[in-house]
């Protein structure tokens, strides 16, 4: 029986060095974050390209991640003001909201698709490093983060003029169903009028008729 209980004293100890080691490794993330179908299995942080990378499994149908990002770690600033992170996933644009803002900290939460494996957040500062400070930054990895901005930019804009142009269809098509409409009365409206003088000609083709035949009887006689 001693050892009995031995072995179950060793099972528990090892269980709690288990989860100690759970707690501690989650704890190890320079970040706080809440998932929600998302497993984070590792992270990057590069202040080359200044973004902090997390390598993700999503578990869920639709997963869901909110990150506590402290601005000493990274940070996203525009002329002193805070300014819109950049979220990717798997090269895709993410949508996400500022749930929380404070003098030392920012809070992102984003939804994510069961087959994304990689999500990216660029900021312009990293671990006290300036995106406009880093001088290797100048030599490609800025006009990288540049390029990805810009591209960015430009897909938005497409995607407003695409809008424009499907509710300019749509108006569009909903003119040619009423003009449709208009011509539909108007062909009911001329087959009417047609049928009416296709009558009249009948009618005056039988009175025609009649009269060539009075006038042919009048001259049988003489």
């Amino acid at each position: 029986m001693p050892d009995l209980k031995a072995g179950f004293a060793l099972a528990v100890f090892a269980l709690v060095g288990m989860l100690a080691g759970v707690a501690d490794a989650k704890l190890s993330t320079p970040f706080q974050y809440v998932s929600n179908g998302v497993e984070i299995a590792n992270y990057e942080l590069d202040n080359n390209d200044m973004v902090l990378a997390l390598y993700v499994k999503v578990t869920n149908t639709k997963g869901s991640l909110e990150l506590t990002l402290d601005r000493n770690l990274i940070d996203s600033l525009y002329n002193g003001k805070d300014d819109s992170f950049l979220v990717i996933a798997d090269g895709n644009e993410v949508l996400y909201k500022e749930t929380k803002t404070t003098q030392k900290s920012r809070t992102l939460k984003f939804s994510l698709s069961p087959d994304v494996e990689l999500v990216e957040i660029f900021g312009t500062h990293v671990k006290g490093i300036t995106f406009a400070e880093y001088e290797p930054a100048t030599n490609g990895q800025d006009n990288q983060l540049q390029q990805l901005v810009s591209d960015n930019s430009i897909l938005k804009e497409k995607n407003g003029q695409l809008v424009d142009e499907i509710n300019k269809l749509k108006a569009e098509n909903e003119a040619l169903k009423k003009e449709n409409k208009k011509l539909d009365g108007r062909i009911f409206e001329l087959e009417n009028l047609v049928s009416a003088m296709d009558k009249k000609i009948k009618d005056l083709n039988v009175i025609v008729s009649e009269q060539v035949k009075t006038m042919f009887k009048w001259f049988s006689r003489k």
